[in-house]
């Protein structure tokens, strides 16, 4: 894992200061009771897409990555676009970027979740919080001229907590109020990559950033799980061919890492990966065991801190 100087955060002082006197609200009971709001319920065309497609997958109809390729291509019409766009704002650029490599990505990590075993395995609530972390988590991804984007994830997750609630999502009564000065310190949370190419998340300004998502949608709520997902998706090695530069030290994980992300974080890093691989089980079972392996001494490491707790 990548280790980090110390050094001054770059978090403005205005937005220090909106969202240091606000304190994390924890969920009421009939919240957490909620039924989370379901993806086929906002886009049901694309949900059946999927799911068609990880059957065919699944039962051997379908065993071409190029074959796959031009479905993906062929099913987005400009009316599905439009519809994205409206509960995934961003959703357009994203996919104008590179003819479409990274459209064509997340429709294949979502692909992947339908067959993964710990989606299978989940209750319907926890299935739809990974419906919509996969739908997010590369939203704000900007693929030039095939250099990595190694901020993404952040600008993601900021797209997240803006669209979330138009979905369905509850958020904290300190939302509307809280929610610029949060994104301009995610926006700003940046720091020049150790090889001087580029920049990286600044991970000195992770924990103040996940006590702001706790505040706007309430600590350990499914809002707050899922943006958390998709901004911390770049921030730990689970592939050793496909390092992460902003990956998070042991000493760090604890204090930006909640036991209760663990599943979700989890199950978006394995189909992150086996999305590149869908036709290729051997490399998808290699990557999946470097994955779990990696989980496993993150769930050690955040359990064992009372910081994470």
């Amino acid at each position: 894992m990548d280790h980090r100087r110390p050094g001054r955060q770059p978090t403005p002082e205005s937005t220090h200061v909106a969202l240091a006197h606000m304190r994390p609200p924890r969920v009421p009971s009939s919240l957490m009771e909620t039924t989370i709001p379901r993806p086929s319920d906002h886009l049901p065309v694309l949900c059946n897409f999927v799911r068609d497609q990880a059957r065919q997958i699944d039962n051997g109809g379908l065993r071409d990555s190029n074959e796959l390729s031009l479905r993906i291509r062929n099913f987005y019409t400009p009316a599905l676009m439009r519809e994205l766009e409206a509960v995934a704002p961003g959703w357009q650029v994203m996919a104008a970027y590179a003819d479409g490599t990274t459209l064509d990505h997340i429709t294949r990590a979502l692909i992947a979740l339908q067959n993964l075993p710990e989606y299978r395995q989940s209750g319907p609530d926890l299935r739809a919080m990974m419906e919509w972390t996969v739908l997010y988590h590369d939203v704000a991804k900007q693929v030039i001229d095939g250099q990595r984007d190694s901020l993404h994830a952040f600008r993601s997750g900021t797209l997240a907590a803006r669209a979330l609630p138009t979905v369905g999502f509850p958020t904290s009564d300190g939302y509307a109020a809280g929610l610029e000065a949060w994104r301009q310190m995610v926006l700003n949370a940046s720091t020049e990559a150790p090889d001087g190419k580029g920049s990286i998340q600044d991970n000195r300004v992770l924990p103040e950033i996940i006590r702001g998502i706790e505040q706007l949608f309430g600590a350990g709520s499914a809002a707050a799980l899922i943006v958390q997902s998709v901004l911390l998706h770049q921030s730990l090695n689970v592939v050793p061919e496909w390092p992460n530069p902003g990956s998070l030290t042991d000493p760090e994980l604890p204090h930006c890492i909640r036991p209760e992300l663990l599943p979700l974080l989890e199950a978006l890093m394995l189909v992150d990966s086996d999305a590149w691989q869908l036709f290729d089980p051997a490399s998808r079972a290699k990557f999946r065991h470097s994955t779990l392996a990696v989980f496993a001494d993150v769930r050690g490491l955040v359990k064992a801190d009372p910081r994470s707790g």
